[in-house]
């Protein structure tokens, strides 16, 4: 792990493809989460119906069960990928200032999108408006940092990283 410590990443050009490699599989999450979004609903009155259930339609409420195993899978996979996107973030020649802002949008929607489930099933049905937006922010921070790591990378320019 090296190669994550040092200012020459963009030097090393087996680095570069493994990463790039990573960044599809990153991208094909997003993609996968846009089909999740769409199961959900955009709207939300469409969240709190796969929340809550709709008894016009004979949907039924999410369990307590299905929730925790959709918490503990997002809680475990999600913090992975936002650790080493944001970690590869890091190295790019972006203002200190602006790398804080997006390590905590990105955590923090995160976080916010997986607690607004427990929030909309258990609390209130008004919560669905948090859970729609944090999915979206989300899913903005996801592509901004690969378009920012893809960017750094890939540049011409030979700066020193911005470290604060």
């Amino acid at each position: 792990m090296r190669f994550y410590v040092t200012k020459d990443l963009n030097k090393n050009s087996a680095l570069k493809l493994i990463i790039l490699f990573s960044l599809i599989f990153f991208l094909g999450l997003i993609v996968t989460n846009f089909l999740f979004m769409y199961k959900i609903g955009f709207t939300p009155s469409q969240v709190t119906s796969y929340y809550l259930g709709n008894p016009e339609i004979f949907k039924q409420p999410k369990s307590y069960g299905s929730l925790v195993e959709e918490t503990h899978f997002h809680l475990f996979a999600m913090g992975i990928i936002l650790m080493t996107l944001n970690h590869l973030m890091l190295f790019s020649q972006l203002k200190y200032s602006y790398k804080i802002w997006i390590i905590v949008i990105s955590f923090s929607s995160c976080l916010l999108d997986i607690a607004s489930s427990w929030l909309v099933r258990y609390i209130s049905s008004g919560f669905s408006i948090l859970k729609v937006s944090s999915m979206i922010v989300e899913q903005i921070s996801l592509v901004l940092l690969i378009y920012i790591i893809i960017k750094s990378i890939y540049s011409k320019e030979n700066n020193e990283v911005i470290y604060k």
